[in-house]
């Protein structure tokens, strides 16, 4: 539990007796419904029938300078602690809310349209000054390393191995048989360790941003919470909430990433190019796909 997400019942209970009666209710909501970790403001003063302000002011009455820092305090304790099972049943319930139907086509739309609205809300959230200098550190390190496991390894991967091809000297983080160690003894203070670390939080990723950060790099995560453990181990965090997915996968964090990549293309254009035409040439050397200008193979009733 973190130091925040753990003193989120401590502070309901030290200044419950000061609260309204609106500013009760919704604080014993605030700690006793999985809800509150993924629902808006707007939509528990719905549920509670009061008002959106009143949501707000129980959340700064807590000790709190918001309802998104308290959100984010509750969603750090859960999401870093929650069985895979449990996300599941979490997210289920996400999905569910307000009694909509569970069949396929409901829940095509349903993800989908909340995926776009995440984005939405991503784009809000990001201050873009802050974006523009970690594009900056991943442009002029001298290298960069990248790490995420588990559900985090594929988006990890990929945004690793689109870096390789935009620059050099980008190694992606994959421990296997004890050889971390290994991958990453030449991380140096001119380098960036960019890490993807959701709950519940891989020890291994934070153990690498510590390292990191103990020799001078600079740390940069993207996170589910400004209050999670990874976020407390990085120089810039990006925190992508509504972070109940079933599988890991989130448009939003997918977006973010490549944004990255698009922002790194524009910036060291040239130099993109010239790697890119020369790992072309390595693909064709290698055969690594088919030739478009062969013909196809026969099927045996051709």
């Amino acid at each position: 539990m973190g130091e925040d997400g753990g003193n989120v019942i401590k502070r309901v209970r030290d200044h419950y007796e000061g609260m309204s009666k609106s500013q009760q209710k919704v604080a014993e909501f605030f700690i006793t419904s999985e809800e509150a970790l993924y629902l808006s403001a707007a939509r528990i003063a719905e549920i509670l029938d009061v008002s959106h302000s009143t949501v707000v002011r129980t959340a700064q009455a807590i000790g709190f300078e918001g309802f998104p820092d308290l959100q984010a305090a509750l969603q750090e304790h859960v999401f870093g602690h929650a069985t895979s099972a449990a996300a599941f049943e979490l997210g289920k319930r996400k999905l569910s809310d307000g009694g909509q139907p569970l069949d396929s086509a409901s829940l095509l739309q349903r993800a989908m349209l909340a995926d776009a609205r995440n984005i939405e809300y991503l784009v809000q959230e990001i201050r873009p000054e802050e974006f523009t200098a970690s594009v900056d550190r991943l442009i002029n390190a001298r290298a960069i390393y990248v790490i995420g496991l588990r559900a985090s390894a594929p988006l990890a991967r990929s945004f690793g191995l689109a870096l390789r091809q935009l620059r050099p000297n980008c190694t992606i983080l994959e421990p296997g048989v004890g050889d971390l160690p290994d991958q990453i003894f030449d991380l140096s203070p001119d380098d960036v360790l960019f890490s993807i670390c959701f709950g519940r939080y891989a020890t291994v990723t934070l153990s690498c941003m510590e390292f990191a950060r103990n020799l001078g790099a600079h740390v940069i995560t993207v996170t589910d919470t400004p209050l999670s453990p990874a976020a407390r181990r990085a120089d810039t965090s990006f925190v992508v909430r509504h972070g109940v997915w079933f599988y890991g996968a989130s448009a939003s964090l997918l977006s973010l990433l490549n944004a990255f990549v698009s922002a790194i293309f524009v910036q060291q254009h040239d130099l993109a190019r010239e790697r890119l035409e020369r790992i072309d040439k390595a693909l064709k050397f290698f055969e690594v796909f088919e030739s478009a200008d062969e013909d196809p193979p026969l099927r045996e009733d051709d």
